[in-house]
């Protein structure tokens, strides 16, 4: 490995660990905000999310994101014009990719 594709790495790794990182704290506020109530809990796994909150979470790019749902690597769905993603298809596809 070259040291310019090292540094890539490294720096992927970085980014990545920053959104695990910020993930984390938004599982941990929510948790804090609902008591940890069991009845709040299917309401986080079924919550949909914007392309723009998708982008943020994976750290990828609006064009990305596209692209893995053209292949049909993260399921969506539409309402007319309208995507959305399930958070929990999202964090099933970050911990498989790790």
């Amino acid at each position: 490995m070259t040291q310019p594709q090292f540094l890539q790495s490294f720096e992927n790794l970085k980014t990545e660990v920053q959104e695990l990182k910020t993930l984390q704290q938004r599982v941990l506020l929510y948790l804090e905000n609902h008591n940890g109530s069991q009845t709040e809990i299917p309401l986080l796994i079924e919550e949909r999310i914007s392309i723009k909150e998708t982008c943020q979470i994976l750290g990828c790019s609006e064009v990305t994101l596209w692209k893995l749902r053209k292949d049909g690597t993260l399921p969506y769905s539409q309402h007319k014009r309208t995507i959305r993603f399930k958070k929990i298809d999202i964090l099933n596809y970050l911990n498989q990719k790790r």
